[in-house]
């Protein structure tokens, strides 16, 4: 069972070449609710750090930003993690550094060896545009590389039971995909507004914007539509995307997304936002070699391996497959089990609602409670259904185990 996301004291990295006292970082850290400072030898380890992490604050030195490759790669996770403040370090305050140190995310500059007093206003300067995280929504992100595995409707389905339960709180279902009707058909809506608004007004991403283009479900769920053309959201740039999660968690208790099945920029940020990303798969060789591939880009993208669950879904007493034989397929634990209710699924669509909603004596009903209790680490009262152990599988040697 996944244990339930904790707030955790803010992470605050530093080079060690930044030329500041992580003593007296510390004293003005520490009071804001950030953990002691980590201090890593070099830039290239500033980098794995990011990406194995989201830091609240970074210092680095930027001697060489603007003709560094090592910098380059700070300056992308820093638009991965738009969150993330960041002060440069320099011996010498060069305007062309500085404006390359500014174009890459860092928003002070301190020129070394520099005061107690300018430490700490530049500290100051820089928390105040920062948000505390006081009341901060979790953000699940389901994903798959194949399509036809049932990814979107799993991602409502999820969305309706957090809603059923945190109705008051407020849950947003945000649609990323760009093929295929999305949750406009599946759900049977006709948004004034879509993503792509968002994308063509990424100076308006505040909580008013985002609340105005939600289309709200009577029982508790927001809905943010795809972009009705297919070429609408193209613009949604990284950072653009991570902007948008960044509010949605302060506003929502949960965030459920469906993305598209490649790492476009968005999926990219809606991955990064995750505190847990569903890997949507099922007991056949061709999912299970995506997945097998999925988990190799995950890993090598940095996400933990605690934060990635894997779900099979449509199983099945007819699979050929075992759940055993592809844990081993995998090398990880199957988190989550969904029966296979195929015409249940099929007839929401075609009506336009929710799994629950429309067959509320299906089987996948009681899952899917199960699958939020898993998620959220909330135990409920339903468990997943159990599932008739299936014969051995002659596939198995087809996956490379045998």
């Amino acid at each position: 069972m996944l244990t339930p996301t904790i707030l955790s004291p803010r992470l605050a990295l530093m080079v060690s070449g930044a030329g500041l006292s992580d003593t007296l970082l510390n004293s003005i850290l520490e009071p804001r609710g950030y953990a002691p400072i980590v201090v890593v030898p070099t830039i290239g380890d500033l980098v794995l750090r990011m990406r194995q992490h989201a830091p609240a604050l970074i210092i680095t030195p930027i001697t060489g930003a603007g003709n560094d490759l090592a910098f380059d790669e700070v300056a992308f996770e820093l638009r991965r993690h738009p969150a993330c403040a960041a002060i440069g370090t320099a011996p010498v305050k060069d305007a062309d550094l500085v404006l390359a140190a500014l174009r890459a995310g860092v928003a002070e500059f301190l020129v070394t060896p520099a005061s107690d007093d300018e430490v700490r206003a530049s500290v100051s300067r820089l928390l105040q545009l920062t948000t505390n995280p006081t009341s901060q929504g979790q953000i699940f992100t389901l994903y798959s590389a194949k399509g036809g595995l049932g990814t979107s409707t799993i991602a409502a389905s999820l969305a309706w039971e957090l809603a059923n339960r945190n109705g008051k709180q407020g849950v947003a279902l945000a649609d990323l995909t760009t093929t295929g009707g999305g949750m406009r058909v599946m759900l049977n809506i006709n948004p004034l507004y879509d993503l792509g608004n968002i994308a063509t007004q990424t100076d308006r991403i505040d909580r008013d914007f985002i609340r105005s283009v939600m289309v709200p479900d009577a029982e508790g769920v927001s809905i943010l539509a795809a972009a009705e053309e297919v070429d609408a959201a193209d613009t949604l740039n990284l950072a653009t995307a991570s902007r948008l999660f960044d509010v949605m968690r302060r506003e929502y208790a949960f965030t459920v997304v469906d993305t598209d099945h490649h790492f476009a920029e968005p999926t990219i940020a809606a991955l990064d936002a995750a505190d847990r990303i569903i890997l949507v798969t099922q007991l056949d060789v061709s999912a299970l070699r995506s997945t097998q591939r999925s988990l190799g880009v995950l890993g090598r993208l940095g996400y933990a391996s605690d934060k990635i669950v894997v779900l099979i879904n449509r199983r099945s007493d007819r699979d050929r497959i075992l759940l055993e034989d592809a844990e081993q397929v995998l090398r990880r634990s199957v988190g989550v089990t969904l029966p296979n209710d195929y015409l249940a699924c099929a007839d929401a669509i075609t009506t336009g609602t929710f799994v629950q909603r429309h067959a509320p004596n299906s089987p996948l009903v009681s899952a899917f409670a199960a699958m939020a209790d898993v998620l959220t680490g909330v135990q409920g009262n339903r468990a997943i259904p159990a599932v008739p152990r299936s014969e051995g599988s002659k596939l198995l040697r087809l996956l490379g185990l045998r």
